[in-house]
């Protein structure tokens, strides 16, 4: 897409996150959960362009402390974008308010509300992304900016969930998203779908598929929001009333993109105030397979919680993306 004597960001541009793109443009629960994973499957064999990729940057800092992972552990309302299935679990009321910080006044916040009525649940979510301002300059690099631009992300959430059997749930999530680069905008539809099992106390498994979306198109550019499909686990283990630990694994498979993930944490609960968390990311594809380097293997955070309300911090590492360190912000609100 490009405007008289300068450059304008094109889609595909919306695929990376590097500072110099910026300036380019019961046995009935494990039935579900096979049949899910069988249906997922036919995703892997999907060939896209797929954009947005704001939607890859992992919601609440809680989950972003234990290696990015909650398909079957998140917690707080920030389930719903993990697992719409999760809506069933938790107090009966929470909303939890997030904030990222990322390079160059890129920033991401979002609200999470859910609501549980015994064994259903509603949610709602709105996510919201933007560049702040970038410049813009002509073909030949000119030293001086011709003026300036900005691209923003906006999704929007609403769903239910289910205990369909006593510790089979599932969940579903309709999705609307917009997307606005400086004098273009498009939009399309999408949902979450999503499976949770406990097979015994304090164990959960966790299947869901997000961000399965329909084209959109800007300026003559088509594209698709960043499909994901998580299949994991999380065990939680009362040691005493004042030490609890919890431990997620998630493997993560983005069919588009052919890209696989393993990501697994650890969570330490203190005296029912204080949270400590690690957690890693394992692998990611360049071409091929590949571990993280030490330097963005790790990640931490930390939360503390005093009766309803409660704070969350996370330290993230994108070296391979030549972000540095990120921080996430997460303030939770529960309600019986």
């Amino acid at each position: 897409m490009r405007e008289k004597n300068a450059y304008v960001c094109r889609a595909p541009m919306l695929k990376l996150l590097k500072p110099s793109n910026r300036r380019m443009y019961g046995d009935a629960g494990l039935k579900a959960g096979i049949l899910l994973l069988l249906t997922s499957g036919v995703f892997f064999m999907l060939a896209a362009a797929q954009g947005y990729a704001s939607l890859k940057i992992a919601t609440g800092a809680r989950e972003s402390g234990m290696g990015e992972t909650g398909v079957a552990g998140a917690s707080s309302a920030n389930a719903l974008r993990w697992n719409p299935a999760l809506l069933v679990k938790g107090p009966g009321i929470e909303a939890s308010m997030n904030h990222a910080l990322w390079f160059l006044g890129t920033s991401q916040g979002s609200l999470l509300i859910k609501r549980r009525l015994g064994r259903f649940s509603i949610g709602a979510e709105a996510i919201y992304f933007t560049s702040g301002e970038i410049e813009l300059r002509d073909s030949i690099g000119s030293p001086d900016p011709l003026g300036s631009y900005y691209f923003a992300d906006l999704s929007l959430g609403l769903g239910a969930g289910v205990e369909v059997v006593r510790g089979t749930r599932v969940g579903l999530i309709a999705r609307y998203y917009h997307e606005r680069l400086w004098t273009y905008a498009a939009y399309t539809w999408g949902f979450d779908v999503g499976l949770n099992y406990t097979p015994f106390s304090g164990f959960d498994l966790g299947v869901s598929v997000l961000d399965f979306g329909f084209d959109m198109h800007l300026d003559a550019e088509g594209f698709k929001p960043p499909m994901s499909i998580r299949v994991g686990g999380s065990y939680v283990h009362d040691w005493s009333q004042n030490l609890v630990t919890s431990v997620n694994l998630d493997f993560l498979y983005r069919p588009y993109e052919k890209e696989p993930g393993l990501r697994t944490g650890l969570e330490v609960g203190l005296f029912d105030l204080l949270a400590l968390r690690a957690g890693a990311k394992l692998l990611y594809m360049d071409e091929e397979l590949k571990l993280f380097s030490p330097s963005e293997l790790l990640t931490f955070g930390l939360g503390v919680q005093h009766d309803w309300v409660s704070l969350d911090y996370a330290l993230v590492p994108y070296n391979r993306l030549d972000l540095g360190l990120t921080h996430r912000v997460s303030l939770n609100l529960a309600f019986d």
